[in-house]
């Protein structure tokens, strides 16, 4: 256990397995928090930095964005796909300085990122470091999530369109952050962050889903993380024939239904068999899921059309379960 985790225990938190932490709340609290400011240790993000001055050119050919949009003060998010156009990672992308990049992702995925990436980065006058020691990520939410990051000397900082806010600061200064920002809000682990990621319709790959969809799929275009105007990148041709000349036979959905047990990312889900206590061919994947109260769970999936409209679903190795549709806050092309 790291400095970092070894103060959060101190302050109260259980970490558990797969980069999840608490601070004594249950699912059925939930709602409330979700009324409230809340501060959450994001120790499922980890950070891998690309410096040098060939740092943009080295990665506008393997990232799904335009680099070029780019600034200290405009973050971008992404994707980094294989020749297939299958999503490798997600990410989200920030410029601390003029040669330095920070690629924000699923902690799991630092190390196999870097392995990959170097393979052309060797022709680049660049370094690719996993930083995620060196910087931790934290989460703010609720009304005053604003208003609170503005007081924080930070790396980097990133707005989302529910108002939650991340700050990307120094291992060191971590503490001190937590204790100023515990005054003001309540101590929360990332499952409720998951929560709010799934009601802003933002899906992330994880070990388990990493190559399963194409950028589309997970609804990339909708929420910026795609250009179809910049040059080349590494699964390109395939993204862009998608948007041209494909038809896209599955999406992003996001559902809620009833239990308290959580299917893991990639779960594949099925519609009913005609024959009752069978099922069909899989019609889609988990791609994040998290309890909503005691009793209930949000989830963003993957499917089919037709699957989408069912009211019934079979979800992992479960039984078949009532399914409600709910809206994203975005509009599909």
């Amino acid at each position: 256990m790291n400095n970092w985790l070894s103060f959060l225990h101190q302050q109260g938190a259980s970490i558990h397995e797969n980069n999840t932490i608490t601070f004594g709340e249950i699912p059925s609290d939930y709602p409330d928090l979700l009324q409230k400011t809340t501060v959450t240790p994001l120790i499922h993000v980890g950070l891998l930095s690309i410096d040098g001055k060939d740092s943009a050119r080295f990665l506008q050919g393997q990232i799904t964005c335009d680099i070029q949009q780019l600034s200290p003060g405009h973050n971008l998010t992404g994707a980094r796909c294989n020749p297939k156009g299958r999503t490798l990672t997600n990410f989200l992308l920030c410029q601390p300085s003029e040669d330095n990049l920070l690629m924000l992702m699923q902690h799991a995925l630092v190390q196999s990122s870097i392995d990959e990436l170097s393979k052309f980065a060797a022709f680049f006058k660049v370094q690719l470091a996993d930083q995620s020691n060196q910087y931790q990520c934290i989460g703010i939410s609720g009304s005053q999530a604003g208003a609170l990051a503005k007081n924080i000397a930070t790396l980097c900082q990133h707005s989302f369109s529910d108002g939650r806010q991340l700050l990307v600061v120094p291992t060191e200064s971590a503490p001190a952050i937590w204790q100023q920002l515990t005054t003001s809000a309540t101590p929360t682990g990332n499952e409720l962050w998951h929560l709010q990621d799934i009601r802003a319709g933002l899906g992330h790959v994880q070990t388990e889903t990493t190559t399963m969809f194409v950028p589309q799929m997970l609804n990339f275009q909708a929420t910026g993380s795609i250009s179809f105007k910049k040059g080349c990148y590494t699964g390109q041709e395939v993204v862009a024939r998608m948007k041209y000349l494909g038809k896209l036979k599955r999406r992003m959905y996001r559902i809620a239904t009833k239990g308290s047990s959580l299917p893991v990312p990639g779960s594949p889900c099925f519609m009913p068999g005609e024959e009752p206590g069978t099922q069909g061919q899989s019609i889609g994947n988990v791609v994040l899921a998290a309890r909503s109260d005691d009793s209930h769970q949000d989830m963003l999936v993957v499917l089919t059309e037709e699957a989408s409209k069912s009211e019934t679903l079979i979800i992992g190795e479960g039984s078949p379960q009532t399914v409600q549709q709910q809206p994203l806050p975005y509009l599909i092309d």
